[in-house]
């Protein structure tokens, strides 16, 4: 959206005071995410007594809640869910060009049936530091889980052709991007839709083809899909992080079963045994959601009985959360928001033993380092094992040698660098590794 409204003619700013035009990009797949979005909007809905001209409201919060936003914010000019992104510019135009009568008259409202895609060689703006991006390969869900209302937000499943994929991942990396953060509602049902069946495995064998220095992270995996032939593509991976975010959402087989959900306790199990079989040292991350209708205190001991067996790296959380019109929301009984998040908590906390145990048993390997920011304690970055924003960080700290013997570094460090450490130390969300003594040129 950013590249459609500069090929348009605007300039962008990152100060909310300058703009004549706020564009805010919505998200509400569950309650928190809607009172987020509903929170920025009034937040910024105090620009318009000053130079703001424009407050426009995108994405998934008008596509799903429809006209019922006009009446309850009427400081919004323009609407747009998720099936019109490409015709912002032109829907703005309109709407600078409309007399509002001292805003009197309600907002310009446009919601599409969702299906767009991104078309091809549409402009790419940065939105994140300029050596990350996201990817998106495909957008919509046809998993229809009961507690989730993305396949009404979002639409059907819909991949994008390989070819544009590559194309904008070689244009990533050519301008610099050393991570490639692919991710859709579903990597693993990519190619479903054009050719009845998983295309990952192709997709990202010709993505590693693209020459260069930089990292492929895939996330949103479904279990079911991580195929054997998923799984060798990661092991003869020359860029492909051994990465895999799996949101397994339970392990209780009645859970599983009351979300709508494919898996199998017996299936999952068997699932991390052939990944850590077929790709040692895979960096595992999944996605619990506690409290859900019907789920008791020896389905919530189950669970915490699996973080033992399954020792994952990394581990997300969250209380469930009824929305509206979803099967799962009349489901009863439904559990209290104070047990609910109470097992959250106990389930995090067990997690981040697990955590910083794996951590420090990288003590004494050496780790490869995309390096991020100097802070007030050192540089930090990540390694495979840690996806953007989600996972820890690697703290770096020079080599300390004696005066006598300290050997000049022939380069400075720089946001973006990729660098090989030693671990010398962890706990639960850092890893603590030492510079090399000399710097590669």
């Amino acid at each position: 959206m950013i590249g459609l409204m500069k090929e348009s003619g605007y300039e962008q700013t990152a100060r909310p005071e300058e703009a004549d035009i706020l564009a805010i990009n919505t998200c509400c797949f569950i309650q928190p995410a809607t009172e987020e979005s509903l929170d920025r909007i009034v937040e910024y809905a105090r620009y318009k007594k000053e130079n703001c001209r424009l407050l426009v409201v995108l994405g998934c919060l008008p596509q799903r809640y429809g006209r019922q936003l006009l009446d309850l914010l009427p400081e919004v000019d323009l609407w747009l869910g998720t099936g019109g992104y490409s015709r912002l510019p032109e829907l703005i135009g309109a709407a600078l060009a409309r007399d509002r009568e001292n805003g009197k008259r309600p907002g310009l409202f446009t919601v599409e049936k969702p299906g767009w895609l991104p078309e091809p060689g549409l402009a790419r703006v940065l939105s994140t530091a300029p050596y990350t991006a996201y990817v998106k390969i495909a957008e919509g869900c046809e998993n229809h889980c009961r507690y989730c209302v993305i396949p009404r937000i979002r639409g059907p499943y819909r991949s994008r052709p390989p070819e544009e994929i590559e194309q904008e991942v070689r244009e990533l990396v050519d301008s610099g991007v050393k991570e490639i953060n692919l991710v859709a509602q579903d990597t693993t049902a990519y190619g479903v839709d054009r050719e009845g069946c998983s295309a990952l495995p192709q997709l990202l064998s010709r993505l590693d083809r693209i020459e260069g220095d930089f990292w492929l992270r895939v996330l949103y995996a479904y279990p079911d899909r991580v195929s054997d032939e998923l799984l060798a593509v990661f092991y003869g991976s020359e860029h492909l992080c051994a990465y895999l975010d799996l949101p397994l959402q339970h392990i209780s087989g009645k859970i599983l079963k009351a979300m709508g959900r494919h898996s199998t306790p017996e299936g999952i199990l068997r699932l991390l045994e052939r990944i850590r079989q077929l790709v040692p040292g895979m960096a595992l991350r999944t996605t619990f959601i506690l409290g859900y209708p019907g789920e008791t205190e020896e389905d919530f001991d189950g669970l915490l009985s699996f973080l033992d067996v399954a020792r994952f790296d990394w581990v997300g959380a969250f209380p469930y959360f009824p929305e509206e019109g979803t099967p799962a929301a009349v489901l009863k009984p439904q559990i209290p928001p104070a047990v609910r998040e109470r097992r959250r908590q106990e389930l995090l906390a067990k997690q981040e033993a697990i955590t910083a145990e794996k951590n420090r048993a990288l003590c004494g390997k050496h780790l490869k380092v995309l390096v991020e920011k100097n802070t007030a304690d050192g540089w930090v970055g990540r390694s495979y094992r840690e996806a953007p924003e989600i996972d820890g960080l690697v703290r770096l700290a020079p080599v300390n040698l004696p005066a006598r013997t300290r050997v000049a570094r022939t380069r400075a460090i720089n946001p973006g660098d990729f660098l090989t450490v030693e671990v010398t130390g962890a706990e639960t969300y850092e890893v603590y590794a030492r510079l090399p003594a000399v710097m590669p040129p």
